[in-house]
């Protein structure tokens, strides 16, 4: 890991239980010596990252800025922004649209049709590749090396959605890439069931996902094709605009 690196993996710290850090955690969580901690906290601090708080550093403003920008002017978002405003009017359900960064699946966009489909998680909260419908139609499309890596490295708890060997866990794969959707039920939101679509890249790559979720009486009074058919049509249609 290089030093750029190195000091970029000083903002993977925070969490909700964490929202301040000093040179002490740095050291402790990431190995640091006191030296660099505070080589990498000045300069991340000098460009914005990071602001000084009175108990440690906590998420700089140039963070808002980046959102901001990502917000306007993602190629993903401005894609899909109005395909995700027809799909919640003709549904009413929860709308995500979700990317792939590194094992991490993140929600970058997230629209609501009514109440009682707000979702317990969404736009900006990290997902492993194996919990939900929205994070395993992505897992799906990855390349065999990727995906014998991280049936490698799952836990015994996320193996259970997959199954517990590699020969189940393809045949799960397989399936959702031959229904060219996913579906789950309660896995991260307790009463809830999302259906998901793969979103490629100009290079035919998985990008992400699409994800209509909501209450999962609500979801059952839908016909399953026609959520299927309405979410796999929303990410060709994604997919085609990025592509173009």
């Amino acid at each position: 890991m290089n030093s750029l690196s190195r000091m970029l993996e000083v903002l993977t710290l925070f969490k909700p239980s964490q929202p301040v850090i000093d040179i002490e955690l740095i050291c402790a969580q990431l190995g640091y010596t006191p030296a660099s901690a505070y080589r990498y906290v000045r300069e991340l601090g000098n460009a914005g990252l990071l602001v000084k708080m009175p108990r440690g550093y906590a998420v700089g403003p140039k963070v808002i800025e980046l959102d901001r920008h990502m917000t306007q002017f993602d190629p993903l978002l401005s894609a899909s922004r109005d395909i995700v405003g027809d799909l919640v009017a003709q549904t009413g359900l929860e709308l995500l649209i979700s990317e792939l960064y590194g094992s991490t699946v993140i929600t970058i966009l997230q629209e609501s049709g009514s109440n009682d489909a707000r979702l317990n998680f969404g736009r900006g909260t990290p997902m492993d590749l194996f919990h939900s419908a929205t994070a395993r139609v992505i897992l799906a499309y990855l390349l065999p090396r990727q995906l014998r890596k991280h049936f490698d490295g799952a836990s015994a708890e996320e193996l259970r959605l997959v199954g517990s060997n590699w020969r189940d866990f393809s045949k799960v794969m397989l399936k959702i890439r031959k229904d060219g959707y996913c579906v789950s039920e309660g896995e991260l939101d307790a009463g809830k069931t999302g259906i998901a679509a793969p979103i490629f890249d100009e290079k035919q790559r998985i990008l992400g996902s699409i994800t209509l979720a909501g209450n999962t009486e609500r979801v059952n009074a839908f016909n399953r094709e026609f959520l299927s058919g309405l979410i796999t049509d929303a990410a060709r249609k994604i997919t085609a605009r990025i592509a173009g």
